[in-house]
């Protein structure tokens, strides 16, 4: 995973190296979007354990 940073250098999300997943975590919970090949989007919702 690739990390992404804002302007103020705060990391934002990681992104897969093959571009079609990004991963969000705030805190104790993790979203996980992935790109389907029908061009929709999964969005997950995990909790870190």
């Amino acid at each position: 995973m690739e990390k992404i940073k804002n302007l103020d250098g705060k990391r934002v999300c990681d992104i897969a190296h093959d571009k079609k997943a990004i991963e969000i975590g705030k805190k104790d919970c993790i979203t996980r979007i992935t790109a389907n090949t029908d061009g929709t989007l999964k969005v997950t919702h995990l909790r870190k354990t």
